[in-house]
């Protein structure tokens, strides 16, 4: 069934709830402060579906004291029945509308001169007239139809009716991250928690695992409603209603996002491109989603009303790339505009202008240029579609494009030339330092945290071919040494290192960083030491020479002799030992026949 979400704007009391009622019989003003004031305070929700389209009426209050609600509901509009009442004309808050719907992106709007039986045909040209003339204005917007309506003549209800069900859906790419912004949050006994929202991008399915971003909690649904009907998937855009498993009630608020896990980063700091008039280091509200948080700006550049700017917040803000949001001052709208970078990016200020400027004309190649080059160490392109709303795919596209960089398409990473040539001279300096250093790709990253094992492993390689290290199998040494001789002198280091560590030998992967060998070496060595009996593996991580196992044997035994028993305590105590080493010494005593354990303890078996 094709999907729209159709939204109400427009001033207090120009008959935007009596407008729905008479479309589908949904009563809006559910609230008894609605009913008793007669105006519509928070968002209401319906639908009207002829089998093949489903309409999602969301209907706003115009009331100019309730803007933030508004905005809350109009971010997620499809198209936009802007009501104007004939007897009224234009208003502020019809204006207000006019310019929220601009900012967000809702280009379609359906003109609805309303109370058309208090007013002549003459008075209702002249208010559509005056409303064109104010659309006229914002580029963005355009209306699809007017439609004359009272809800004393049916047969204009009817019309309007019948023209919503032509509505065309707009394309959406099912396969792309949901993300569900919450609106309503509430518990029904039998049931748990309830969110009702508007799922604007991807789908939901019954029993799939979301992230509550803003908190970070992981919740499973239970079930998936639509419009009061029960099914397995919904797909955007659509008003969503969610049973949540594993969370209560307490834990979520309104304007929290829901989606997939991993897709999405919080920052207390984005950049943005904004239109309206703002000052630098002003105080704001910033609306997004069904969200609003307290702003301050730092406007980057400025002109005709023309900004780059950098929000900074309180709180966390999970934003997309292009995702529109409106900015109130004193709950008025004085602009918005469009999110370019929602990451906090450490960039010069000359930088960060130029990377705006090629977000705002979407031209990612020059984007990913002054990325990357800032970025010396590399650009990841994991949160590409948070960046730039590209997928994985498009972004390593986008990247192939570039020159003068190293591309590691398998863990989504841009390194410019600069990286390489850093590379070369780490690998230099490890190889000069210790000529019998054994190096691989693996042991390279692990002790280089902005290096990929992709990227190791090509510039190893490179120092292969220009003769500065030879290979054998996929172990690195540094050019004219013989293998024989560092597996030697490899196991005499790793001996000396456990000899001297006495009763509390390191882990062998410490024990391989200090020798700059990689795992698989280092475990060879160890295996050749143990096979020889120099060394004994007592547990997982832990090997000890044989002379100090000796050693620790004799002092336990002196233990029993002197305390009667040994157990993990007094061992502990009076070998220095952490719980660990103590374990491991006491089971290595159990083999012998002249010791006997009785519940945690050890004793010698004549004793007994």
């Amino acid at each position: 069934m094709d999907s729209i979400i159709v939204g109400t704007s427009g001033h207090i009391d120009h008959g935007k709830t009596a407008l729905i009622k008479e479309l589908n019989g949904f009563e809006g003003d559910e609230l008894g402060a609605e009913k008793e004031r007669g105006i519509t305070i928070d968002l209401s929700f319906s639908n009207l579906s002829n089998g093949k389209t489903n309409i999602a009426f969301i209907d706003v209050p115009g009331h100019e004291n309730l803007v933030k609600t508004m905005i809350s509901g109009a971010y997620a509009f499809d198209v936009s029945m802007l009501i104007v009442a004939s007897d009224d004309g234009l208003m502020p808050q019809t204006k207000e509308h006019i310019e929220i719907l601009s900012l967000l992106g809702i280009k379609s709007v359906i003109l609805c001169i309303t109370k058309c039986d208090l007013t002549d045909k003459k008075r209702q040209k002249e208010v559509e007239k005056e409303v064109e003339d104010y659309i006229s204005k914002f580029e963005s917007l355009k209306t699809l139809q007017t439609f004359f309506v009272s809800i004393k003549y049916k047969t204009s209800i009817d019309e309007l009716r019948n023209y919503l069900f032509t509505i065309k859906p707009k394309q959406r790419d099912e396969s792309i991250v949901a993300r569900y912004y919450i609106d309503r949050i509430f518990t029904l006994k039998g049931v748990g928690t309830i969110i009702t929202g508007s799922l604007i991008e991807g789908t939901i399915s019954k029993n799939e695992k979301l992230i509550c971003l803003d908190n970070n909690k992981q919740v499973t649904v239970r079930s998936v409603q639509v419009h009061d009907n029960f099914v397995d998937i919904a797909t955007s855009p659509n008003r969503v209603a969610l049973n949540l498993a594993n969370i209560t009630v307490n834990s979520l608020e309104k304007g929290q996002i829901l989606s997939k896990k991993g897709f999405f980063r919080g920052f207390k700091e984005i950049d943005c491109f904004v239109s309206g008039e703002i000052s630098h280091n002003e105080n704001l509200t910033f609306c997004i989603g069904s969200r609003q948080l307290s702003a301050k700006c730092k406007i980057l550049s400025q002109k005709d009303n023309k900004s780059f700017v950098t929000f900074k917040f309180d709180k966390n803000v999970f934003a997309k790339f292009n995702e529109p949001f409106v900015i109130l001052r004193n709950s008025r709208v004085v602009g918005g505009g469009k999110v370019l970078n929602p990451v906090s990016e450490p960039l010069k200020k000359s930088e960060k202008i130029k990377l705006l400027v090629a977000l705002l004309d979407k031209n990612f190649k020059t984007a990913f240029e002054i990325l990357t080059q800032n970025h010396k160490h590399g650009f990841g392109l994991i949160s590409s579609y948070q960046r730039f709303n590209l997928s994985h795919e498009e972004a390593l596209s986008i990247a192939k494009s570039l020159n003068n960089v190293f591309i590691d398409s398998e863990n989504l990473c841009i390194y410019a030339n600069g990286a390489i040539d850093d590379l070369k001279e780490i690998i230099k300096f490890i190889i000069s330092k210790n000529e019998f250093a054994v190096i691989s790709a693996q042991s390279v990253a692990l002790r280089t945290t902005w290096v990929s094992e992709v990227l190791a492993n090509f510039v190893l390689n490179e120092l292969l071919k220009a003769n500065v290290l030879e290979k054998n199998g996929m172990l690195f040494v540094k050019k004219g040494i013989d293998f024989s001789k560092i597996e030697k002198s490899l196991n005499d280091k790793i001996y000396t290192i456990l000899e001297n560590a006495n009763l509390t030998p390191d882990a062998p992967y410490n024990i391989y960083d200090e020798l700059d060998i990689d795992r698989v070496t280092g475990d060879n060595a160890l295996k050749s030491l143990t096979a020889t009996k120099r060394v004994v593996r007592l547990a997982h991580n832990l090997f000890v020479t044989s002379s100090n196992l000796d050693l620790a044997m004799k002092k336990i035994r002196e233990i029993i002799l002197k305390d009667g028993k040994a157990n993990v305590q007094n061992v502990k105590n009076e070998l220095g030992l952490s719980r660990k080493f103590a374990i491991s010494y006491l089971e290595h005593l159990d083999k012998f026949d002249d010791i006997i354990k009785i519940d945690n303890d050890r004793k010698f078996l004549n004793s007994i």
